[in-house]
């Protein structure tokens, strides 16, 4: 058994210091350090983070070249055997992301503002969010703060969610920072063997939720700013209910307790002896010696190339699917069966509300957009905190899903999705009976 010194403990009670105050305590105003160093970022770059998008996309293009006709070892590790078919959405990623930039016809899809006007800010967007806070998840993941409060919530969070005390954090990283940053996490603790494939399905499609700060800004696009502080809590609350529910339940209950390969079961230290709190310190202790320059170089390389795939394997899916909002009547279709059920639970104005059920799958913030022009407060509180807790949207969870290495499919994701939204609905709806 390795022995913990001092020095040990000294590390890991100063990275974890750092890394808890990186991501989880708020500096100006709900957004937490990482946060605000995104928006400092974002804002001196501009423009510029046009370029950065483009730049990306171009160097992914390149790799793909080198690797499928020069044949280059480099590229073709870069690239970790990923299929034929995801490859051919970065290519297409990089002529979009063209045809917007220069304004190709048809006008209606890249140079209408409702659907390529947004694809640059958001791929931009995107990629910062999830290239600096990935970067420095390492303070979280090798500072051994997962392994302490791993250990004290081990007793809470297997009965409860099915799941490893590490789902903790990850359920906070999300909250705090954003779904892809928690989809990341999520990736990580599979590939060292903290979760089975199951226990990382569930985690990512159960706490890789909005941040905060998004929460406000969902609450701003529907006109209900003075519940912003209500919606925090009942976010919370939404998805430890939700979590409790769902992981009990196929699809996800039926994905298989296997481990990435390489990587067997993490051992507990909930295993060793020692009162709970000793064996906490001691894990986190271990783990923190862990920490030095090299895995800080390693976290940001490694954050970098999952945004730069990420942003491309969501482009294309992004314009289809808005295409199909603005463009088309699908949605409003869709949303024809649902209107009765709405109804029925007492949703006012049900017949303008229903698209938004299903608007969540694609964008988070869609179903707030949908219905600026409802009236009725509880219609707009209802639409809001379901998009919430639906958590499956495609233009940042469920891509960054996609792209993971615990293998997630697409008619995977709209299984969930499904699930989750009926389950939520009468659980939303009776809260917004109590509150109204």
């Amino acid at each position: 058994m390795d022995r913990v010194e001092k020095k040990d403990i000294v590390k890991f009670c100063v990275l974890s210091a750092i890394g808890v105050f990186m991501y989880f305590i708020p500096v100006s105003g709900s957004a937490v350090p990482v946060v605000v160093l995104v928006n400092t970022v974002k804002a001196v770059l501009g423009s510029g983070l046009n370029y950065v998008v483009l730049l990306a996309l171009a160097a992914l293009a390149a790799v793909i070249f080198g690797a499928k006709v020069l044949k280059n070892p480099g590229c073709e590790s870069f690239l970790g055997g990923e299929k034929n078919s995801k490859l051919a959405l970065y290519v297409i990623a990089l002529a979009v992301v063209l045809a917007v930039w220069f304004k190709l016809p048809p006008a209606q899809i890249f140079s209408n503002p409702d659907v390529g006007g947004q694809i640059l800010s958001l791929a931009g967007t995107v990629m910062l969010t999830v290239s600096i806070c990935g970067g420095f998840i390492v303070l979280i993941l090798k500072s051994g703060i997962v392994e302490f409060v791993g250990t004290l919530m081990e007793p809470l969070m297997r009965p409860l969610f099915k799941l490893p005390g590490a789902a903790a954090i990850n359920c906070l990283s999300s909250y705090v920072v954003s779904a892809a940053v928690g989809v990341y996490m999520t990736d990580q603790y599979y590939e060292n063997g903290t979760y089975s494939r199951r226990e990382a399905v569930s985690a990512a499609a159960c706490f890789s939720t909005i941040s905060v700060g998004y929460v406000g800004v969902l609450c701003s696009l529907g006109g209900i700013d003075h519940m912003y502080g209500l919606m925090l809590g009942l976010t919370f609350f939404m998805v430890l209910v939700m979590t409790a529910i769902t992981v009990r339940i196929p699809p996800l209950s039926r994905f298989p307790e296997e481990y990435a390969k390489g990587a067997g079961a993490a051992a507990s230290a909930v295993q060793e002896g020692g009162g709970r709190f000793e064996r906490a310190v001691r894990a986190a202790a271990l783990r923190s010696r862990e920490f030095n320059a090299r895995a800080f170089a390693d976290s940001l390389a490694n954050s970098l190339r999952f945004s730069q795939k990420i942003i491309a394997y969501m482009i294309p899916i992004v314009i289809v699917t808005l295409s199909l909002v603005h463009l088309t009547p699908l949605f409003t279709w869709l949303g024809k069966p649902i209107a009765p059920v709405l109804s029925l639970l007492g949703v006012p104005e049900a017949e303008a509300a229903a698209p938004a059920v299903l608007l969540g799958f694609i964008e988070v913030s869609l179903p707030a957009i949908s219905v600026s022009a409802v009236t009725a407060e509880p219609a707009i509180f209802f639409v809001v905190l379901l998009s919430i807790s639906q958590i499956i949207f495609m233009t940042e969870a469920g891509n960054a899903m996609l792209g993971a290495k615990f293998k997630t499919g697409f008619l995977d994701l709209v299984f969930i999705f499904i699930v989750r939204t009926v389950i939520a609905v009468p659980i939303i709806a009776g809260i917004m009976h109590l509150l109204y």
